[in-house]
């Protein structure tokens, strides 16, 4: 690894100002408000108000969450929004029904708080850009399960496991992570001004994580001012000892200014640590299942399995690959690991249409109703 630049006090404000790559000073973003309530929400917890204790309050929540089909939602992974937005459209990610939670139980008196949850990183491969998630929830301290722990809502399709590192974070924390997420959007959709507004918003917020200067610093190196990229991923790097997407983002710049041996440097410290890492080996394979190229698919999900061989999500796409190539009875075996290990709720829903046509192949539906292996993924 070469050694890191200094950036300046006055670098940094360059950075913030977005001048040098706009033409003018970007202002950050609006300030929203993420657990705003609106009167239907007022009205929705009218009837709960009543009952006195903690306890019963969140337990009438949820029944009340479960009765108007929240806790059955539509998941949308690119779609954050307030509470009030999610309120009404019952639609959202992890964010999203986070931001809404907190703000219901917040009205009801409950003391709730966000947490972040160490999950292994998941990518999404889109427009070019390497998008790594990961995963908020809502922890409740003062209200204690039948087992003692205080009280968890997860809205993510698969639950964290329990090993998981997760803490609490401050509102600010959480608020900047709307910020970005918005940011990302823009990204995907080429506005990269707006983009820097809701990242400069982001980063006012909270400057210590680490996530909001990488990408800071692909906003930059898309709009082609590649000092200042540069400068964000090295603050990026400063910030966390979690060094991969800052390293990546540096590389890259290298190697377009032409500093070839210093790109291959970074470049092989960037490969060595996704080499090691079962979820970057996940998202190529199912980049390449999404455009088909089924041989090297198998060769990223085996590579995740070697690594973490009782991950279910690794099994369930090695086994629709193998599905593909007509390998069916290995499919079926890989199958059933999958629904072995668990933890694919998700993969069910991004890959239903593959999935049906695989069990309609080894398990079609009898006179006499379902086969177990249909009934096992609940088709």
């Amino acid at each position: 690894m070469p050694a890191l630049p200094i950036v300046s006090d006055a670098d940094r404000a360059h950075l913030l100002s977005g001048r040098l790559a706009f033409g003018e000073v970007v202002p950050a973003a609006p300030t929203i408000d993420p657990l705003k309530t609106n009167d239907p929400i007022q009205d929705f917890l009218a009837p709960i108000r009543e009952f006195r204790s903690s306890n019963e309050r969140l337990r009438h929540l949820i029944a009340a969450l479960e009765e108007n089909g929240f806790l059955n939602f539509r998941y949308e992974e690119a779609l954050t929004q307030t509470a009030a937005d999610t309120f009404v459209s019952g639609a959202g990610n992890c964010l999203s029904y986070t931001n809404l939670f907190v703000s219901l139980a917040r009205e009801l008196g409950l003391r709730a708080r966000y947490q972040r949850v160490d999950v292994p990183p998941t990518w999404d491969f889109d427009n070019d850009l390497l998008i790594r998630s990961n995963h908020v929830n809502v922890i409740i301290p003062h209200v204690r399960t039948s087992t003692g722990q205080p009280f968890v809502m997860d809205f993510n399709y698969v639950e964290p496991e329990m090993d998981f590192p997760r803490w609490g974070v401050s509102d600010e924390h959480a608020f900047a992570l709307m910020y970005a997420n918005l940011s990302v959007e823009a990204l995907r959709d080429r506005d990269l001004k707006h983009a820097f507004s809701l990242q400069k918003k982001a980063i006012e917020l909270d400057s210590s994580n680490a996530d909001h200067w990488v990408n800071l610093g692909v906003i930059y190196a898309q709009a082609g001012a590649t000092d200042l990229a540069e400068k964000a991923f090295v603050i990026a790097l400063r910030r966390s000892w979690k060094r991969t997407p800052a390293l990546a983002g540096l590389a890259a710049l290298c190697r377009d200014t032409g500093r070839i041996e210093t790109a291959k440097r970074i470049e092989t410290t960037v490969r060595r640590a996704r080499k090691r890492n079962p979820f970057y080996h996940l998202a190529l394979g199912e980049a390449a299942y999404e455009s088909d190229r089924y041989t090297n698919a198998l060769a990223s999900f085996d590579r995740a399995i070697a690594l973490r061989p009782r991950t279910g999500a690794f099994h369930f796409m090695r086994g629709l690959t193998l599905y593909q190539l007509g390998k069916v009875a290995a499919a079926e075996r890989g199958m059933r690991l999958a629904m072995e290990y668990g933890q694919v709720d998700d993969f069910v829903r991004r890959y239903y249409t593959d999935l049906v046509a695989f069990v309609d192949t080894v398990a079609p539906s009898t006179d006499r109703g379902r086969t177990p292996l249909r009934a096992g993924w609940r088709l």
